[in-house]
């Protein structure tokens, strides 16, 4: 029976169908996978992917023991340290002393589209409010503020001014801040700007989008914490990403 099944095999006529059977199986294939898909870029809208950037830094402070200043953070003043709320490692300022804390974190990223990407929380006392700040290209570069005393946000590049927007601040919820600033030339750039609750999906639109003639060179990334209100402000999931303008 072996024999006979190893001759019917190499008959020619028997091994050409199978060759063409075989091709046609491999055609089916490749028609289902139909055309390969672009990879999207990720410059405005969360639905797209992250393909095009480059993550410079990240810290979710999990690797840290409670009670540390994170070594990865160049702290400029303030007692940030390591801390647990709600079960997870986060970084925390003090409510007391009440001040301006800061600190800068990541590379020196140049000439290159920039974005900062973090989470933070604090709580209100009566009518006092803590607030929060965050710069692109060291602390002298582009910057926004929320003031939820003023139920305002305002982004600076540099010293001056470029725009105030209405905002309503909650107190007691993580927030989400995504800010992000493009050199457009020698002496004009964009920056744009996304702040939203994290029990909600990210927003499609830009909060605050804006060109200037502000020569953005780029830099390292900054925070500060201002605990006006005595209250802790909690900061999780620093994240920096770059890209080829």
């Amino acid at each position: 029976m072996k024999n006979r099944k190893l001759k019917l095999f190499a008959r020619p006529s028997v091994l050409l169908l199978i060759a063409l059977a075989f091709a046609n199986c491999s055609a089916v294939k490749t028609a289902s996978r139909g055309e390969p898909k672009e990879e999207a870029d990720f410059t405005e809208s969360p639905t797209q992917t992250l393909n095009a950037w480059q993550v410079d830094f990240e810290e979710d402070f999990s690797n840290y023991l409670v009670g540390v200043e994170p070594e990865s953070l160049f702290v400029l003043d303030g007692a940030y340290a390591v801390r647990e709320e709600s079960g997870q490692k986060v970084l925390t300022l003090p409510g007391s002393p009440v001040g301006d804390f800061g600190f800068l974190f990541g590379p020196r990223v140049r000439e290159k589209t920039l974005e900062l990407e973090f989470s933070f929380k604090s709580e209100r006392k009566g009518r006092r409010y803590p607030s929060v700040a965050a710069g692109l290209g060291g602390v002298r570069a582009y910057r926004f503020r929320l003031n939820p005393a003023a139920r305002k946000l305002m982004v600076h590049a540099d010293d001056r001014l470029l725009a105030e927007r209405p905002f309503v601040w909650e107190a007691g919820v993580w927030w989400k801040a995504r800010f992000q600033a493009t050199a457009l030339s020698e002496d004009s750039s964009v920056v744009r700007l996304k702040l939203w609750p994290l029990t909600e999906e990210e927003p499609d639109s830009w909060l605050f989008e804006e060109e200037s003639d502000f020569a953005f060179k780029g830099g390292k990334c900054a925070i500060w914490g201002y605990p006006y209100a005595g209250t802790e402000i909690h900061f999780d999931e620093l994240i920096i990403r770059s890209k080829e303008s």
